[in-house]
């Protein structure tokens, strides 16, 4: 099998009539020959451990895989839970992370997702919501590695609703605060730099999604700003479950924001930034989106993102 296979063949070949189980069974049998597949690419050295849930393709230790996959058993089930009524784990196969040896093979790989051509920024993790989503960084210390796992997963759990990028982010910051003890910062400091970035333009971007690959300092900004909005509109959790299950990514969530939390956009952000022409201008790139649901890069220094995610037929 190719290291990058023709998902949509696959699905085609193992098709839908099978039971639950099978499908599942199927779905995994093909995973484990891509992730050897790909093993066999960069390295004799790597190899797939598996838990209930996961596969994982490493050559870090036994030591490090075990601490590591029960991390991630123990996190799917309290997104699960913190996020009730919100995250799913639905589809077939398990989630998968990839875990090169260093940054060189790192980059050779993902470069196969993105253009030949434009600006990237450097990243330590990204997730590659393209055929069998999958969760991709080179080596790092378990303590670095957990919270991106918590923010990768609260991805997977929300990858079957069709919500803005804004709130897909905050909510995995959230999670990050709540799960792994990320917690929002704020300083006079970086909100001075809030004030000075956003305005009627930028805040367009932070809609669209598109300022989440900034590479100056919008993409800090934005996954800040999105963190304030989550923790701010979540308080009554009732009703952010129902926005966050209503909210498209069309109008940036602006009909379910009024429906649910009472509040429009503007105002949302408008508690932090103050006043200001901040509502969505419907000008969603839709090029641009797709690119955003494809992949969800962690740039270094800047708060983790992406996800693992289940294909599902």
């Amino acid at each position: 099998m190719s290291i990058k296979p023709d998902w949509n063949a696959v699905t085609l070949r193992i098709g839908g009539d099978l039971s639950h189980d099978d499908l599942h069974s199927e779905w995994s049998k093909e995973c484990t020959k891509w992730l050897e597949s790909i093993a066999n690419e960069f390295g004799n050295d790597y190899r797939i451990e598996e838990s209930q849930n996961f596969s994982i393709m490493s050559n870090e230790s036994e030591r490090y895989i075990h601490v590591f996959s029960r991390f991630l058993e123990r996190t799917l089930k309290r997104i699960l839970n913190t996020l009730d009524g919100v995250a799913s784990d639905d589809g077939y196969g398990k989630h998968v992370a990839l875990i090169f040896q260093d940054v060189d093979q790192y980059y050779e790989y993902i470069g196969m997702f993105f253009p030949d051509e434009g600006e990237f920024g450097l990243s330590s993790g990204m997730y590659i919501n393209e055929g069998y989503g999958h969760f991709v960084f080179p080596s790092q210390d378990i303590d670095y590695a957990e919270p991106i796992a918590v923010h990768e997963l609260t991805h997977a759990c929300l990858a079957h609703l069709p919500i803005p990028l804004w709130l897909n982010e905050g909510i995995a910051v959230l999670m990050e605060d709540v799960l792994a003890g990320n917690h929002l910062f704020l300083d006079k400091e970086i909100v001075g730099r809030h004030h000075k970035y956003w305005n009627e333009e930028t805040i367009q971007g932070f809609w669209s999604g598109e300022s989440f690959f900034a590479i100056d300092e919008g993409q800090e900004l934005s996954y800040n700003l999105a963190h304030i909005l989550a923790r701010n509109i979540s308080q009554d959790y009732a009703a952010f479950a129902k926005f966050s299950n209503s909210a498209n990514y069309a109008d940036a969530g602006e009909l379910a924001a009024q429906e649910f939390l009472g509040l429009s956009l503007t105002q949302i952000v408008g508690s932090f930034l103050g006043e200001g022409s901040w509502q969505p201008d419907g000008r969603i790139d839709m090029d641009k989106r797709n690119s955003a649901m494809r992949k969800d890069i962690v740039l270094d220094g800047f708060d983790s993102a992406g996800c693992f995610i289940n294909i599902s037929t």
